[in-house]
């Protein structure tokens, strides 16, 4: 039997903070308040690899209920950390916190995470990269450079 120690090489547990807060927001000469994470937006990206564990504190700052839905990950005895509220959460009310305990199970690329209660969604959302776990190649040609690309529509 052997035993291989690949510390550099096993999963990691990456640990992330939404701090849900009011943000000016000017465009075209306008200002207006909208509903951010950390005083982003769109919100901060999470970047992890395959099989590592994500912990994401939530805190809601805000004076409406909260919660995240992670867009496309699989939430493999997980469900609870799912999101979308009064489905599989209670939302996260005003100055309340909670944190999202989820694997990521066999997946590779972008996907994204967004509010998932009201019209929070239009200004609570960010990029999730997931890359391949160490030493498992790319089903691509890797690439030159890569560049987050996220859309969705101006809320001014």
């Amino acid at each position: 039997m052997f035993l291989f120690s690949e510390p550099a090489l096993a999963a990691t547990t990456r640990h992330y903070k939404f701090d849900i807060k009011l943000q000016n927001a000017t465009r075209l000469c306008h200002t207006k308040s909208i509903v951010s994470v950390n005083g982003q937006f769109p919100g901060p990206r999470i970047v992890a690899r395959e099989g590592d564990r994500l912990l994401i504190k939530v805190v809601n700052h805000v004076q409406n209920n909260i919660s995240i839905h992670w867009h496309g990950i699989r939430q493999l005895q997980t469900g609870w950390a799912d999101g979308p509220a009064y489905v599989t959460q209670c939302p996260i009310q005003t100055g309340q916190s909670y944190v999202y305990d989820y694997t990521i199970v066999g997946q590779r690329g972008t996907l994204f995470w967004h509010a998932h209660i009201s019209w929070l969604r239009s200004t609570v959302y960010g990029p999730i990269i997931i890359l391949p776990k160490f030493g498992v190649p790319y089903p691509f040609t890797k690439p030159h450079k890569e560049v987050t690309i996220i859309f969705g529509k101006d809320p001014m």
